[in-house]
């Protein structure tokens, strides 16, 4: 990163020196460079008073820096679209000095930090509602507490003077490497605590799986639990999910109880991952959101099927549907299975198959 000593420099008898508003004009310059950095005309205020919480002409943006100074820990000027590219020695570090604003680019960028941007695709609708926060005197509301943290974590090293990896970065790979290969928390944690041991002093990895969790949690999607019969029969759920045993098969809806616990605990439970949060986390990609609609913009060949849109159920439904047909960002859901046996055993031979069945 530049040398950005200038932000946060005594000045002597309150008198702004010249580097101080050479770098605010650098800023101004920068944050005005990208075109997403602006909201009805305004640009993120960074003053020490609104804090990128208040979006200002910048000019007004201006005067508050001059007058007040920059806010605390904003080396890496992030909520103005900031990113990482590689060096020639392919270590990230940051770009956008006072002389390149012209250079940079908007988030998306195939060389920019996939960890940075990992937390501007999923807090996008938080990110949001930071931009509606009309008061700037006030603390940042939870969810944008929550982003402007991730955004600092996937920026922040791992120690200092470590190149390769960010705080966010090495949470997010030894969750995958816990993943892949079915470790424990307890695992989990023991591997934690070597690494911890064996980094520099200082770092900042995080110290167990509880306290990854927690870090990782907002980037995440939630699913619901619901008691269901060991059997298979049916879910306690909605009108039911008080009953006590199965109304097919009879079965107990909970364990018996042990000692003096209070508890009940299900015999079964089961994990719904809703679809439509899903669906749209999709579109809060601008690179997974050109795929979702990429079937009403890309030119069909006569006699050439290369998707289903090009096919006659598709061309149906959008017929029988018109309304739902000419938002192209509505979803169709295609159920698909292949060798799906429904009407007996494997040794039957009834092989069924069904495709491109689709759901508004």
């Amino acid at each position: 990163m530049d040398d950005r000593s200038w932000m946060y420099r005594d000045s002597p008898q309150g008198l702004r020196r010249m580097d101080y508003c050479n770098g605010v004009q650098g800023f101004i310059n920068f944050a005005t460079s990208i075109p997403r950095n602006f909201t009805d005309g305004d640009i993120r205020c960074p003053c020490r008073k609104c804090k990128n919480l208040k979006f200002l002409h910048q000019d007004v943006v201006t005067m508050h820096l001059l007058t007040k100074g920059f806010m605390e820990d904003y080396l890496c000027w992030y909520a103005h679209r900031e990113l990482f590219v590689p060096d020639e020695s392919m270590e990230e570090q940051v770009v956008g000095s006072t002389s390149s604003a012209s250079n940079m680019h908007e988030v998306g960028n195939e060389n920019s930090n996939p960890y940075r941007n990992m937390v501007m695709d999923a807090m996008r609708m938080s990110e949001g509602n930071v931009r509606e926060c009309p008061i700037v005197e006030e603390e940042p509301n939870a969810d944008a507490a929550r982003f402007f943290d991730l955004l600092r974590d996937s920026d922040e090293p791992l120690w200092d003077g470590c190149t390769n990896h960010s705080k966010l970065s090495a949470v997010a790979q030894v969750f995958t490497i816990k993943s892949d290969h079915g470790l424990s928390e307890a695992g989990y944690d023991k591997i934690i605590e070597w690494a911890r041991s064996i980094l520099p002093e200082g770092n900042r990895l995080k110290e167990n799986f509880y306290a990854a969790k927690s870090m990782m949690k907002p980037l995440g999607l939630g699913y619901h639990k619901i008691d269901i019969c060991p059997n298979f029969c049916m879910l306690y759920y909605l009108e039911n999910a008080e009953m006590t045993k199965c109304m097919t098969c009879g079965h107990s809806h909970y364990k018996p109880r042990t000692g003096r616990g209070k508890t009940l605990v299900a015999y079964k439970k089961l994990r719904y991952f809703p679809i439509t949060p899903r669906l749209q986390r999709l579109f809060m990609s601008p690179r997974t959101a050109e795929h979702m609609t990429w079937h009403q913009s890309h030119h069909a060949v006569d006699g050439v099927m290369v998707h289903p849109s090009d096919g006659e159920a598709w061309k149906h439904f959008n017929s029988m549907h018109p309304p739902f047909s000419a938002e192209s960002r509505n979803v169709r859901l295609g159920l698909c299975t292949d060798g799906f046996n429904p009407f007996g055993s494997e040794q039957s031979g009834a092989e069924y198959r069904c495709l491109s069945s689709f759901v508004d």
